[in-house]
Order: C-alpha cells, then sequence, then structure tokens
C-alpha cells in the first residue's frame, strides 16, 4: 500500500503562499506621475500607505527578487523533503509506477516555479521600465538611463558614459532602449568595464606625462651642460701637429707582431719601417710591456686635457682606440691558440699568417690616413665608429663656429642614462 505524505509536510499551491510582489503594485499604476503608494502592515495590525519616489522602486524591487528566491529555497525544500519521505517509506522500491508519477510532478512544479521565477522577473522589469521612461515614450534614451542609474543603483555617469551604455543595450540599433534591452546586470558589468578602461587610460596617461617631464627635464641638463662647455682650443700649428704624428706611433709599433708574416715574405718593406725602430726601442726598454703601459696612460691623461688642442687630444683618442683594437686581437689569438692546445689540433700557419696580416695592413692604413689628414691641420674624421669616439672625447669643449651634431651624442647619453634607471 501506498504510503502518504504526512500533512505537516503538504503545502498549499505555490500562486496560494506568494505575496503581491511590490512591483506587481507599480505595474498596476496608471502613470509614473502618479506616485503609487506601498501597502505596509505595522506591527499593531493598523494600515498605512507610504509614497514610494524613484529610490523607493529601487527597494522594492530587491525586495520583490529576495521574496522570490526565498520562495524558490522554500518550494525546492519541500520538494526534496516529500522525496526524502518517499525513501523512508520504500515507495522507490515497492512502486515504481508511483514514484515516476511523483518525479514527473516534481519536474512539472519545478518547470512551473521557474515559468513563475521568470515571469516575474519580466513584470519587474516592465515595472522598473515604466518608471524610469519619464517622458512615456516607450524606450529610453541617454538622459533617462543617466537618471534611472542614479536613482537605482545610486551610481554616477557622465553623459559620455550614458551614451555608451545605451549603445552597448541598443540591440536593434535604434539608439534607444526598449524594454526588452533593459539589464541592470549588463549596466553594472558594463559600468565596471568603462572604469577599468578609464583607469587605464589614466594610467597611461600618468606614465606619457611621466616620460615628457622626464625627457623635458633631461633636455634643459642637456642645454645647460652645452652652455656651461668651456671654449674650444682650435690650435693647429705645427706642434700641434708634430703631436698630433706622434700619438700614433703607439698603434704603429704595437702593431709591427702582426706584421711578421708580412716582412717573412715581403723583405723590401722592412726598410719602409726602419723609422720605428727606435720608438719601438724605447717603448720596451721598460720590460714586461710596462712601457706600452705606461705610454698608454700618459696619452690616456693628454686626451682628458681640456686645455690641449682639440686637433691634439682628438688624435691621441683615436691612436688610444687603435692600440685597444690591437689589444683586443692578441686576446682573441690567445684564446684561439689555447683551445687548438687543448684539442692538441694546432692552428694551420696559413691561417694565422692570413688573419695576422689583415690586422696589420688595417691599423697600419688607419694610422697612416689619421696622419696625412692631420698634418693638413684637420681631423681625421672617415674611420667610422674610431673617429666617433674620438669626437666624443673633445665634445666637452664647445667649438667657435659652433658647428658640431649634438644630437647623436644627447641620443647616446639618453640612452646610458634610461639603461642605467633600467638596471635599477
Amino acid at each position: 500500500m501506498r504510503s502518504r505524505t504526512p500533512d505537516s509536510l503538504s503545502a498549499a499551491p505555490y500562486h496560494a503562499r506568494l505575496a503581491p510582489s511590490p512591483v506587481a503594485l507599480f505595474a498596476a499604476a496608471p502613470s509614473p506621475v502618479a506616485r503609487p503608494t506601498l501597502a505596509r502592515q505595522s506591527e499593531t495590525g493598523q494600515r498605512s500607505d507610504v509614497p514610494v519616489g524613484t529610490v523607493a522602486v529601487g527597494t522594492a524591487l530587491i525586495a520583490g527578487h529576495s521574496r522570490a528566491r526565498a520562495g524558490r529555497v522554500h518550494r525546492y525544500a519541500r520538494m526534496g523533503r516529500r522525496h526524502l519521505v518517499l525513501q523512508a517509506t520504500g515507495s522507490s522500491t515497492e512502486d515504481p509506477e508511483a514514484l515516476a508519477k511523483e518525479a514527473a510532478k516534481l519536474r512539472a512544479e519545478v518547470a512551473q516555479l521557474e515559468a513563475e521565477q521568470e515571469e516575474a522577473r519580466r513584470k519587474e522589469r516592465q515595472a522598473l521600465f515604466r518608471i524610469l521612461d519619464t517622458d512615456s515614450s516607450g524606450a529610453l534614451d541617454a538622459k533617462e538611463l543617466q537618471k534611472g542609474i542614479k536613482d537605482v543603483m545610486g551610481a554616477d555617469v557622465d553623459d559620455a558614459t550614458a551614451e555608451r551604455l545605451v549603445k552597448s543595450l541598443d540591440l536593434n540599433g535604434d539608439g534607444i532602449i526598449q524594454p526588452e534591452e533593459l539589464d541592470f546586470d549588463a549596466v553594472q558589468r558594463l559600468l565596471r568595464e568603462f572604469r577599468k578602461e578609464l583607469q587605464d587610460k589614466e594610467e597611461a596617461e600618468k606614465t606619457a606625462a611621466y616620460a615628457t617631464t622626464e625627457e623635458e627635464m633631461l633636455r634643459k641638463e642637456w642645454e645647460q651642460f652645452l652652455a656651461s662647455r668651456p671654449p674650444r682650443n682650435e690650435d693647429t700649428g705645427l706642434l700641434t701637429r708634430a703631436g698630433s704624428f706622434a700619438a700614433y706611433l703607439l698603434p704603429l709599433t704595437d702593431a709591427l707582431r702582426f706584421g711578421l708574416f708580412l716582412f717573412a715574405a715581403f723583405p723590401f718593406v722592412q726598410p719602409l719601417l726602419n723609422f720605428l725602430v727606435l720608438p719601438a726601442l724605447l717603448i720596451n726598454a721598460l720590460p714586461f710591456g710596462l712601457g706600452y703601459l705606461a705610454l698608454f696612460f700618459v696619452m690616456q691623461g693628454l686626451a682628458s686635457n681640456k686645455e690641449l688642442p682639440a686637433l691634439l687630444r682628438y688624435n691621441l683618442r683615436q691612436a688610444i682606440t687603435l692600440d685597444i683594437f690591437l689589444v683586443l686581437m692578441s686576446l682573441v689569438g690567445g684564446v684561439f691558440q689555447g683551445i687548438a692546445s687543448l684539442a692538441q689540433t694546432p692552428l694551420p700557419v696559413e691561417l694565422v699568417g692570413f688573419s695576422s696580416t689583415l690586422i696589420y695592413v688595417a691599423v697600419t692604413a688607419c694610422c697612416i690616413y689619421s696622419i696625412v689628414v692631420s698634418l693638413s691641420g684637420n681631423l681625421p674624421t672617415g674611420l667610422g665608429v674610431l673617429s666617433e669616439v674620438a669626437e666624443f672625447q673633445i665634445f666637452d669643449t664647445a667649438p667657435s663656429d659652433g658647428n658640431e651634431d649634438t644630437s647623436k651624442f644627447f641620443d647616446r647619453l639618453f640612452k646610458e642614462r634610461e639603461n642605467q634607471k633600467g638596471d635599477k
């Protein structure tokens, strides 16, 4: 025999238990201007009417949603208790047909509940739409939506944001919001997105403004540096030219060790280099290469002296750079020789001879070019990077004619400062 659900678990139909939704009262109002009232029951049983403004509408809508949710939870709980009673009484095993009917009934009740909830939400949206539609046009424009967001959500939006909201919510593209297009959940989501975009834009503007301000400060410092430079010593007399020539004795003598293969293959070249014998002997007077090291530091100090002629300082720096190149080539050759020794595979003599000769010819050609141009009283600026390094050496003084390109040095210093900030 099928057991019946206790009376304590039975309930009246759902539509009989639902209290009238506050929104339903608004929906029944003839016009938003009529200022509908909400009936309120006091604790003493007396009934009073409370006028409802636009803010109260939002409160009523929230209360309606809460009451609907509470009814849905209660209904689900009642259906769950009914299912537990069926299991406890053994109906699920003794009467499968009754269980199937009960399950179908539960599904029907759930579907009815969901339909009722959807209908309640639809009526609430309609009621809210009629209240926000102050001109009773049947649609909301940007101004009405702006005011509705202020009254219902308590959020202030500017005209531009209101226009963007209308454009986003307008599904049919008529430029206004129809009743079925009004969705305050979408409004809240869009407002969060717009706020995030605004924050990102403000952050980008702050970053750009900071970068612009920093660059302006750097350019101001640069202009102050240019204005504070002492006048350049532009002497190109005989002593200056002779000193410029003598500066290249350092790389010329240091490069002789790379020309041994060339001298062996072409003995007639050696007499042409006899003028380098005496400087080489003087430099090598100090053992262990200390002569080259001492001459290197002396030339470095002279190149940094702003009072010396720019032509001399320029050639000193360029000669030092050439000698640094020879030192690096010596280190590279030593590394390859070491690797070959470890591998017990000696480097081919032809390869060593060709590379050494190539280095010697290149450095000697640079020195000859610089000497010839310097003896004419001009700066030897045709050696690319080497000449740019030498030009930067004399940039700490200002030429009398102002004929100089300062932009490349500004970019160089600016990048160095940016790199230093990045490392920090």
